[in-house]
């Protein structure tokens, strides 16, 4: 047989082709692998997240704004952010919809979701199956703009949603800056009640066990008289933890947690005793410097915040209503790691609160009855940089973290055993909170 260039060359494309070929079977069957691998009760369950920056986002060789299958909720709307749906079936969706947003929930029907607004105009309401836009719903009006949570009562019959009074210095009358909860129909988004949240610029909502209250975290802080703008750090007048009784909006207890610079951003709640609270403090570049003096091996700006917005170390802090008690949670090595706390959740069934802190790359487990540090894990040492949203899933077997940035991880409740064949590897282009639905 004689051999020559053309058929070394012809047998070697088609060798080529042919493993080219293999490759993409093996991929297609590990996926599909991957997939009958997830547990029957989790096939159905998609988390959802919000994207902050969907203008480093492309597809299709367009970017996102310009691209008829993402835009379509955009049209005229000069804000808009990105959400994702990631589906434990192996799928993921994504659209753009017109709203500054924060956090997202899904009804507890799955019948609607909502993107909220964090100090934009508008909130928007979606399909969660299509993440078609259903509805749009302005926040109060003159000035007034969205505090960036919301929860479902009865089911999914009702959402209500933090909102916050129009920004002005303060002048000695604490409730000329109070914010406001607005209770909406959670399909049209329109307004049916609202009241006080007994707290200025409130932010985080979550409901108690027995849905009963509602706890807000205030930050507490107002922009300054000179500049008209927030200053670093920042100015806080009063933050605060409230509860307020649903049925009637009376509220209930409050508790100041801190004035001058540190704010009260995101807090987990089960009974009135279990109310976990993360605090937040910003520092200038001088400041940061300092706190970081004895980091001798090069690390990176911090993607999770913008240049000058420094966060310090801020202790999370357990609040017992019943007893009026308030502990700082871990001990002063803990504390150190706990720059720009964002997202908790409380896990009644195994008493613990979950708590991210993406500039440390930290997820942190906390005892629910003493506060101790049960659990610090870096997340780089998994390969999760940036930890930011937390989320139960609905097999009440593990809960969901995902990178500010990519990537979700999934660990099993009450041993955090990181599960790997579960973890799912999108892109968010950023964002602080998800959930399961």
């Amino acid at each position: 047989m004689t051999v020559d260039r053309r058929s070394i060359l012809t047998g070697g494309a088609l060798l080529a082709l042919a493993g080219a070929a293999t490759a993409a079977g093996t991929a297609e069957a590990t996926a599909r692998a991957e997939v009958k691998a997830v547990p029957k009760e989790l096939k159905k369950t998609a988390v959802y997240v919000p994207g902050y920056f969907p203008d480093h986002a492309f597809a299709n060789g367009k970017p996102l704004a310009s691209n008829r299958r993402f835009n379509r909720a955009i049209t005229g709307q000069a804000i808009y952010k990105m959400l994702t749906r990631v589906g434990f079936d192996g799928s993921i969706k994504q659209t753009l919809l017109p709203v500054a947003a924060h956090d997202v929930e899904v009804a507890p029907d799955r019948s609607i979701g909502v993107l909220c607004s964090m100090d934009g105009e508008q909130h928007t309401a979606f399909d969660p199956e299509t993440l078609e836009l259903a509805a749009i719903g302005p926040s109060l009006g003159d000035g007034w703009h969205g505090g960036g949570h919301a929860i479902y009562l009865d089911g999914g019959k009702t959402v209500i949603l933090s909102e916050r009074a129009p920004s002005v210095p303060y002048q000695g009358k604490l409730e000329r800056h109070y914010g406001r909860l607005t209770v909406r129909d959670p399909k049209t988004l329109q307004i049916t009640e609202a009241y006080s949240t007994h707290g200025i610029d409130p932010h985080d909502i979550r409901l108690t066990a027995d849905g009963k209250y509602i706890v807000a975290a205030n930050y507490g802080s107002t922009i300054s008289a000179k500049t008209g703008k927030y200053t670093i750090p920042r100015g806080v007048v009063q933050a605060s933890i409230t509860v307020v009784e649903v049925s009637s909006g009376k509220l209930v207890d409050k508790r100041i947690t801190g004035r001058d610079e540190t704010e009260l951003r995101h807090l987990a709640a089960g009974r009135l005793d279990r109310i976990f609270a993360i605090q937040a403090r910003y520092g200038s570049d001088r400041d940061d410097a300092r706190q970081l003096r004895g980091e001798d091996v090069a690390y990176e700006a911090d993607v999770t915040t913008d240049p000058g917005y420094n966060y310090m170390s801020a202790a999370t802090l357990k609040y017992d209503a019943y007893r009026n008690r308030l502990t700082r949670m871990g001990d002063a090595k803990s504390t150190k790691l706990m720059r720009h706390g964002l997202s908790i959740r409380y896990d009644e069934r195994h008493d613990e609160a979950i708590a991210t802190y993406p500039t440390t790359h930290r997820v942190m487990v906390f005892d629910g009855a003493t506060g101790a540090v049960s659990k610090s894990l870096d997340t780089r040492t998994v390969g999760l940089r940036y930890p930011a949203g937390v989320t139960f899933l609905p097999d009440d077997k593990h809960y969901a973290v995902t990178g500010h940035w990519e990537n979700m991880f999934v660990f099993e409740r009450g041993t955090h055993r990181l599960v790997r064949e579960l973890c799912l590897y999108p892109v968010f282009f950023g964002h602080s909170h998800i959930t399961a639905a």
